[in-house]
């Protein structure tokens, strides 16, 4: 089975997924990026709460302050 990688316009898909649906299933088979799919379920969780984030500059002034109060007598 060979590959071929098609950029289609989003729009367009639910379009094209009807002339893929015209093909043998066993013939054609349509995969989808699971690194896409990774990273919009983790914006999803993101938007959703589901998933809380840390600022940035609040973990890097909890490791600093960590990092004084254990060395700064050094």
């Amino acid at each position: 089975m060979q590959v071929v990688t098609l950029e289609i316009a989003d729009d367009f898909i639910d379009k094209f997924k009807h002339v893929l649906d015209a093909f043998p299933p066993e013939k054609v088979l349509l995969k989808k990026d699971k690194i896409q799919e990774e990273i919009q379920q983790r914006l999803d969780d993101i938007d959703s709460g589901k998933e809380v984030l840390t600022p940035y500059t609040y973990g890097m002034d909890k490791l600093r302050d960590k990092l004084k109060s254990k060395y700064a007598d050094s």
